[in-house]
């Protein structure tokens, strides 16, 4: 629990209040939920070490020339999706994080740590990493870029300390809707979520999202009558 002032703190720490609201027992399934989320991203990691290893040999010569003797063509999809049960997107994930350096999933394991130590969700997943890293690669050349390196201007000394990239927190969500396209007459479902800082979080466009509260604000008229 964090933001708290001294005054609630004291309240919480109270025998009664903490048997009341159970709050060992909350924290007891939050530490179990935790290392679950720790353990599940440890595999993914394990696991994508391993499909690269498996991709190399796929397309090195002695494995083009098996597939080539057996008469099977697969592409980088094929392979995916008829070894692994992926589809493309998800494979080509779990192939960029199984070739990132060991050094930047320390780091981006680190900075979770971090964030859950404070009382923060970080968002401890593939996906999670990937933006990680990408942030990491644009900080590592905006600094070298702000240093001078290669045109002897500017030491950069220091200019790194500051600029790391920042793990991706989940902020908590007030409000989700969603619409099947077909209820709607448009050729893709409707999904949005709002967080509590307002900020609305959607794949759609303005015009489909308003089309799908003009059904809801239509449905509750209708129900209210």
């Amino acid at each position: 629990m964090s933001n708290l002032l001294q005054i609630e703190s004291a309240l919480l720490a109270l025998p009664q209040v903490k048997a009341g609201l159970n709050i060992n027992e909350i924290r007891r399934v939050r530490r179990s939920l935790t290392n679950a989320q720790k353990s599940k991203f440890t595999n993914t990691i394990n696991l994508s070490k391993l499909v690269v290893k498996a991709h190399e040999w796929f397309t090195s010569d002695e494995g083009k020339a098996v597939f080539r003797e057996e008469g099977v063509t697969w592409s980088n999809e094929d392979f995916g999706k008829k070894v692994f049960g992926w589809q493309k997107s998800y494979f080509y994930k779990v192939l960029k994080a199984g070739k990132l350096k060991d050094e930047l999933v320390d780091l981006f394991i680190a900075k979770c740590d971090e964030a859950e130590a404070a009382g923060q969700d970080p968002n401890r997943s593939l996906e999670g990493l990937l933006k990680f890293a990408r942030a990491a690669a644009e900080t590592e050349t905006t600094t070298a870029e702000g240093s001078g390196e290669g045109d002897g201007e500017g030491s950069g000394e220091g200019e790194s300390e500051g600029n790391e990239a920042a793990v991706e927190v989940r902020v908590p969500t007030i409000m989700t809707l969603s619409f099947k396209a077909s209820d709607l007459q448009l050729g893709r479902n409707v999904s949005l979520r709002v967080d509590v800082n307002g900020q609305v979080i959607t794949g759609n466009t303005e015009e489909e999202m308003l089309l799908a509260l003009q059904f809801l604000a239509q449905a509750i008229g209708r129900s209210s009558n």
